[in-house]
């Protein structure tokens, strides 16, 4: 079953193995949950505390067949419409953008999903911590 919150979302591909990416990734909105789960344990080794630093929440690795060497980052459509020039920041450093309101895309990219909301699922919520941070995007 597919949730309001997956309909409501943007699944972003952004290419990782140039470890330089995390230089352009812009800084999480303060007060917005974007998760973040990379496609090896390598990148994740290498990357999560960095992405942890700019505020975005790694939910693991997990891999879409179809591709290799990147993050998924799972963006609320309504993170969209209220930090848009965030948006258009991290629409520069992506490889493809996933619309989840459309079940083929959702099917394709299940695994990838699960992450992102498994531990909902499973009684432990995501978060991080809630605070105003300077050169953090508040509007």
């Amino acid at each position: 079953m597919i949730t309001n919150d997956q309909q409501l979302s943007l699944c972003v591909e952004v290419g990782v193995q140039d470890a330089t990416w995390i230089e352009d990734l812009p800084p999480a909105p303060v007060n917005r949950l974007i998760s973040v789960s990379f496609d090896s344990t390598t990148f994740m080794a290498r990357d999560r505390e960095a992405v942890e630093e700019l505020g975005y929440v790694c939910v693991g690795v997990g891999r879409a067949g179809h591709v290799s060497d990147v993050a998924h980052l799972l963006v609320s459509q309504e993170t969209v419409e209220a930090h848009t020039r965030w948006w258009r920041t991290l629409l520069d450093l992506a490889e493809r953008v996933y619309d989840l309101r459309f079940g083929p895309v959702q099917m394709v990219l299940r695994d990838i999903l699960a992450l992102h909301h498994g531990d909902l699922r499973n009684g432990r919520a995501l978060h991080r911590a809630v605070t105003e941070e300077p050169g953090r995007p508040t509007a």
